[in-house]
């Protein structure tokens, strides 16, 4: 008789491939922010010294409103 033991398929996380996915998120009087890890240093900048974030390559519908709003 042939014995058998399952054993779990494991297979090692690549921590880049996570942290690619995780988020930066807050909230705080009306303003709510969400964005992926790896898009700081690229399209969000952080100035810790001033504790503010700069943003570039807006998605085009936020653009849109923005420009109707101060229009």
């Amino acid at each position: 008789m042939t014995r058998t033991t399952a054993y779990p398929l494991t297979i090692p996380a690549d921590k880049k491939t996570i942290n690619r996915f995780r988020r930066f998120t807050g909230r705080a009087e009306g303003l709510s922010i969400s964005f992926e890890s790896h898009l700081l240093g690229d399209k969000i900048e952080f100035d810790e010294a001033n504790g503010t974030l700069v943003l570039r390559r807006l998605p085009q519908l936020l653009n849109d409103q923005l420009k109707r709003a101060s229009a």
